[in-house]
């Protein structure tokens, strides 16, 4: 199993693949908890669902539209006040649970290629922080 595969599998999973994410995230990382009053997880689930989708497409493709959106996204997390050191921990987060959700198909080179992605797409997202974007 690749990337390209994995993100084949969590959508076509009928169980919602992030569910335990932001249950996981909170607990490992109670100083995140502002970030999420007052928003519906359901709905932040299925977002972190299709931002996977996105880390794979630009991982894999390098499609300008992806940079773009993953540029706006950043800028989003700058204005909602995520910084720049959050970020690890959403990534770290979201390896655990792709490994939990994967289970025995998880292995080295699947986690290293959502590690890279992620980070790649961090990185992307960051030089959308400061910069002005119309949606």
């Amino acid at each position: 199993m690749d990337i390209t595969d994995s993100i084949q599998a969590i959508l076509n999973s009928h169980e919602r693949v992030v569910e335990g994410f932001y249950k996981r995230l909170l607990e490992t990382h109670p100083d995140l908890r502002h970030h999420f009053q007052n928003r519906d997880l359901t709905v932040q689930a299925s977002m972190v669902t299709m931002g996977l989708v996105s880390v794979e497409a630009w991982y894999s493709n390098r499609f300008p539209a992806t940079g773009h959106y993953l540029k706006v996204l950043g800028h989003r997390h700058f204005h909602d006040g995520v910084r720049r050191e959050d970020l690890p921990k959403f990534r770290d987060t979201l390896l655990e649970t792709l490994s939990e959700f994967h289970a025995d198909e998880w292995n080295d080179a699947l986690r290293q290629q959502w590690f890279e992605a992620i980070d790649l797409a961090i990185s992307v997202m960051l030089e959308g922080y400061t910069r002005s974007y119309t949606y």
